[in-house]
């Protein structure tokens, strides 16, 4: 197993600790050179420096959760894998496919450190293709979106426990109405979950919790 594999204990605080997690070599080493590269007015880069660093502490102790890449040069950029389940378009059957890790790019533009952002602006699925959930766009990439608004300085590490909460088909953030407003990114997978409410939710653990 390598280093970066081993599960590590949550810190008391949980999320709310990063701070206190020690980054392993290839976790120490990616971050100083994604900061060494870090670009922007000295606010930004201190903000973009700090999700970086969260993200990374995020790997060492949440069990579903790595970062592969970062990009600090302007825009914040991640590349993360999550282990969730990803519900696929049915079969020709019918039958729902269930894939069990996403691969994640999130990205984080300056001015929504001050100003709302619309739900699906930050987080897209790169893999699998064929997402098939309400809150998920089908083109021109599948975007996530995590709810109508999102506040305006929201963090890094809560957009991703929200993708996972979306991807678990937590009731409380997906959006099933076809009809609604905003929210919905595929009224089509909206009216089949409808049907196929029995299937709701797709995993009831927690992000943080231990296991595979």
């Amino acid at each position: 197993m390598r280093v970066e594999e081993v599960q590590r204990p949550v810190p008391q605080g949980g999320l709310a600790a990063l701070d206190d997690v020690v980054l392993d070599a290839r976790l120490q080493g990616l971050l100083d050179a994604r900061v060494a590269a870090c670009g922007g007015p000295r606010w930004w880069a201190s903000r973009k420096r700090a999700e970086a660093r969260d993200l990374a502490a995020m790997s060492v102790v949440a069990p579903r959760f790595k970062v592969c890449e970062l990009d600090l040069r302007e825009t914040f950029r991640a590349l993360a894998t999550l282990r969730a389940p990803v519900p696929c378009r049915p079969n020709g059957a019918g039958q729902l496919r269930v894939e069990r890790l996403a691969l994640l790019g999130i990205t984080y533009e300056p001015r929504y450190v001050f100003e709302d952002a619309p739900g699906y602006a930050f987080v897209t699925i790169l893999e699998p293709a064929g997402v098939w959930h309400p809150n998920v766009a089908t083109r021109p990439a599948q975007a996530v979106c995590l709810g109508p608004t999102l506040p305006a300085g929201i963090l890094v590490k809560d957009l991703v426990v929200l993708t996972y909460a979306a991807l678990a088909m937590d009731r409380k953030l997906v959006q099933m109405d076809e009809r609604a407003a905003a929210g919905v990114m595929n009224a089509e997978a909206a009216v089949w979950w409808q049907q196929h409410g029995g299937l709701v939710p797709l995993t009831g653990t927690p992000f943080l919790a231990p296991g595979d």
